[in-house]
């Protein structure tokens, strides 16, 4: 096993690192790292659905999707984070026990009673510390999980409490009350103690294992990964599946509801419940095509700006009725 402490606390290149190595390489690895704030969600998951867009951008905080499944999750220096990688063993059979039994032990280690719920969390009495997820790539595994060292657990609840209901088959997250373990072990002072701690313990649970520093090739492919999908609107936002929202707009002469259908990121349909002589106004059918992101919207308002006007939709708070 070879152990891998990640310099970097850059969470698309961290992202990027797990797919480059369960992809690339053909050593059993584990990789261990710390984020800067992000919210991570899963492979098919909608991202509008799982946090709070408008929370998120004010405080310039990413939203990463990765390629395993599994719900969202908060990131900041508080979390440490681990990825197991590794061959699959028979029939690329997904085995969750395997590595959580790791992360069990770990924290036996250290005197804490550990519960696996049928979800694959690890919980501490009733407050869940862990969450997993794993990708199957030909025969090889990714198994990867979070645990909640001093993480701030009110930026937390707010950055993943989104703040509209969308409709989709996208995978929802399962939301469960969470803690931190720092609470419970006062002699660790802060998380790179703790994370040292760790990585000694995975040294010695795994006999042979050594301590292993990313290649500069390595660092540079990983690198370009993050640039041309991780850092991009396109796999974070616009691969979500196909999901149906609903506005509220005032115009002069009405007061309606307006459904819009997004399909690979673009509005595919809109569609109004409003009685047949109060209809949508059409400027809105000019979004068809277009995506649900801000600068398309913007580009909207831009091009319609006249037609807006005429029918006293409010350009100014337009945009801000497609993302909180």
């Amino acid at each position: 096993m070879l152990i891998i402490n990640s310099p970097f606390s850059d969470p698309y290149i961290n992202i990027a690192a797990e797919e480059y190595y369960v992809k690339h390489s053909n050593d059993d690895m584990c990789l261990i790292w710390i984020n800067d704030e992000s919210v991570i969600i899963g492979k098919h998951q909608n991202a509008y659905a799982e946090i709070n867009y408008s929370y998120l951008k004010a405080r310039n905080i990413p939203v990463i999707r990765r390629i395993s499944g599994g719900g969202a999750v908060y990131h900041d220096k508080g979390n440490l984070n681990f990825s197991f990688i590794t061959k699959t063993g028979t029939a690329n059979q997904v085995d969750f026990s395997k590595f959580t039994s790791v992360i069990v032990k770990f924290m036996q280690s250290l005197g804490l009673d550990v519960n696996i719920s049928k979800r694959n969390s690890l919980f501490i009495g009733n407050l869940k510390f862990s969450g997993h997820a794993e990708h199957i790539f030909h025969n090889r595994i990714l198994h990867h999980g979070t645990i909640l060292f001093s993480t701030d657990l009110v930026t937390l609840e707010s950055a993943i409490s989104p703040d509209r209901e969308y409709l989709s088959k996208a995978m929802a997250s399962v939301r469960s009350d969470v803690g931190n373990i720092a609470p419970l072990l006062p002699h660790y002072t802060d998380i790179h103690q703790f994370t040292k701690q760790f990585i000694s313990w995975l040294i010695y649970f795994y006999k042979g294992s050594s301590l292993y520093e990313s290649r500069p090739d390595e660092i540079e492919t990983i690198n370009y990964l993050a640039e041309t999908k991780y850092k991009t609107w396109e796999w974070n936002f616009g691969y979500s599946p196909s999901y149906s929202f609903t506005i509220h707009l005032q115009s002069f002469t009405n007061s309606i509801s307006v459904t819009f259908k997004v399909e690979r990121g673009k509005f595919v349909q809109i569609d109004s419940s409003q009685p047949a002589n109060k209809p949508f106004p059409s400027v809105l059918s000019n979004l068809i095509g277009k995506f649900h992101k801000e600068e398309e919207i913007d580009n909207f308002v831009q091009n319609n700006l006249p037609e807006l006007e005429q029918t006293g939709i409010n350009t100014v708070s337009f945009r801000e009725l497609f993302f909180s």
